[in-house]
């Protein structure tokens, strides 16, 4: 392997290896990419390896910086992880709710959580299918009835996309369609294979002849190959996304 194909990506003694991309990436939410982005993080591993050898997994237990409200395993990928973000970390995800009281009114609309119920300071937290999750604070509980919470801030677009995604989900319609582009998902998922070639210590070439193909990367002279500088950019971006770059995808909402 020639030197300028090779790039670092020290993990230290014991790092665990870079799990593979998931085999269906169409029914992705934005939440499930930025939790595949992070669990790849060598820091956030060691995090939540400390955490879990502590005296249990509580609120403080993992450092806030990772935008999750518990630790979560990296070894479990979307859709079967435990994911809960913090609410102010991913506005047009997380929905806040609050005990309704006991006002007689229409039938209530009946939440469907998806996995464990979570129980922390600030409430019971549930998630839903398509990435929404739900925070019920103080007496709130999922028969209701139920109101919504929207802080009424730079995030307000966002949280009212979150609320209308809820409404479906509990209405029994489709959910909303996901703000990403085929483009944009093609991109996240290329990110994604690359970055794992680049956590793995693969030279560029390798992780192109992943990624188009063998035959696409020996059409053009390497050195100077389109192919090779597309490839760098995504592992730079999938490296960027899985440094921090998640919060800001976060941000973005379903």
């Amino acid at each position: 392997m020639a030197a300028s194909d090779a790039h670092s990506g020290h993990q230290g003694p014991g790092a665990l290896r870079a799990p593979g991309a998931l085999p269906d990436a169409s029914h992705r939410s934005v939440a499930d990419y930025a939790w595949e982005f992070l669990r790849r993080n060598p820091d956030y591993r060691a995090d939540f390896l400390r955490a879990v050898a502590g005296e249990g997994i509580g609120r403080d237990a993992l450092d806030p910086r990772w935008g999750l409200r518990f630790p979560a395993d990296p070894a479990s990928p979307a859709g079967s992880a435990e994911v809960f973000w913090r609410p102010e970390i991913a506005p047009g995800v997380v929905v806040s709710l609050d005990d309704g009281g006991a006002r007689p009114g229409p039938k209530i609309p009946r939440l469907t959580p998806v996995g464990p119920l979570k129980r922390g300071e600030d409430g019971l937290h549930l998630r839903m299918d398509g990435g929404l999750q739900l925070l019920l604070r103080g007496g709130a509980r999922p028969a209701g009835p139920l109101v919504v919470i929207l802080a009424f801030d730079q995030d307000f677009g966002l949280r009212v996309r979150a609320v209308q995604a809820l409404h479906r989900a509990v209405s029994g319609e489709q959910p909303p369609r996901s703000r990403l582009t085929a483009a944009q998902r093609l991109r996240l998922e290329r990110s994604l294979q690359a970055l794992d070639g680049s956590l793995n210590r693969e030279s560029y070439r390798a992780i192109a002849q992943t990624l188009f193909s063998a035959a696409v990367v020996e059409r053009e002279s390497w050195k100077t190959s389109s192919v090779r500088g597309v490839t760098i950019r995504l592992v730079r971006a999938g490296r960027a996304l899985m440094r921090g770059g998640y919060l800001q995808l976060l941000k973005g909402g379903l």
